[in-house]
């Protein structure tokens, strides 16, 4: 058993196609299937149902590509190793996000990063916790940013910062004028959040239940910009992270601390089996000094921000950073 059929075998799971994965792999499509028939010769079973029209994966099939992946990630592993005792100082890092700080805050982190390691090559996805976290432990992510981790147990997890939440109103509400407000004062009114994947919109239905009142939620939408042009338009009112407001910005909306400091908390994960390479190391290093950096700036007041709050680090940020 060989480890270019192993490749072979996962890709052609992955398409559902013998002659799509033979376009991914740049090989030919006979050569594709010759490997795959030793492949199960070897093995003593199907690993393909095939027909006319189809293929698709056989019983022993399914049970033999998370083994195969799992051998090809270790193999991959193995390499990477290799390679960084060998001084090599390129590679790749896949970095997850939740959505809320991929759009306002992680474009300037990366731009820092890319100008000072220009050999390592950054791939973002941009997702809800529940799903970066699966990612993280299948392999898929490196590390991601959420806010809280619904599996530790088998997560490294890295505080980064608490990040203060604020209440958006429209620019003429009874509220707008207020230096502070409770919770409780918005038992009655109309909540624009996002949709029930985010979880930002389980948290501020959880702080709701405590403050003994059931959100009235109005509008379900699918970003910040959209919660507050909805809250502009007088649809409602939203709460919202404070430091989305270093990006976003609407002349009909008002912004109101609570009395008592309502706060999400922002952390790094990765999965705790499984190496971290030294660009991955690099970047999560990087992440960090940004995230404090700009956890540094939620003590102005809020119309006092600068959007300058990401430092161009390069590798000295990789000593006694605590990463």
């Amino acid at each position: 058993m060989e480890l270019t059929q192993l490749r072979y075998f996962v890709a052609i799971a992955e398409t559902v196609s013998f002659s799509e994965a033979a376009a991914r792999l740049h090989v030919s499509q006979p050569a594709l299937s010759y490997q795959i028939k030793q492949l199960e010769t070897e093995l003593g079973c199907r690993l393909f149902d095939r027909t006319s029209r189809r293929v698709a994966l056989s019983l022993d099939g399914r049970i033999f590509l998370p083994l195969a992946r799992a051998v090809l990630s270790k193999a991959d592993e193995a390499m990477r190793v290799m390679s960084e005792r060998l001084g090599v100082t390129t590679g790749e890092v896949t970095f997850g996000s939740i959505s809320s700080v991929a759009a306002h805050f992680v474009p300037s982190i990366l731009a820092g990063f890319s100008k000072n390691y220009p050999g390592i090559r950054v791939h973002l996805k941009e997702d809800v916790t529940v799903s970066l976290e699966r990612g993280v432990l299948d392999g898929a992510v490196d590390f991601a940013i959420v806010s809280q981790p619904s599996n530790p147990a088998v997560l490294e997890v890295t505080h980064l910062l608490n990040e203060e939440l604020l209440l958006a109103v429209p620019e003429r509400h009874r509220l707008s004028q207020r230096s502070a407000v409770r919770l409780r004062e918005l038992e009655n009114e109309h909540l624009i959040t996002l949709g029930e994947n985010f979880s930002l919109a389980a948290q501020v239905a959880e702080l709701c239940h405590h403050a003994g009142f059931e959100p009235r939620v109005a509008y379900q939408v699918g970003s910040l910009d959209s919660m507050l042009s909805f809250t502009g338009s007088g649809l409602g009112i939203s709460i919202i992270p404070r430091l989305a407001l270093r990006r976003l910005q609407h002349s009909e909306v008002s912004f109101v601390p609570f009395e008592e400091p309502i706060t999400r908390s922002l952390n790094l994960i990765r999965a705790k089996d499984r190496y971290a390479t030294v660009a991955t190391r690099a970047l999560m290093v990087h992440v960090r000094a940004n995230m404090l950096s700009a956890a540094a700036t939620m003590t102005k007041p809020i119309l006092e921000w600068s959007d300058q709050v990401t430092h161009e680090r390069g590798p000295q940020e990789m000593e006694g950073a605590g990463l």
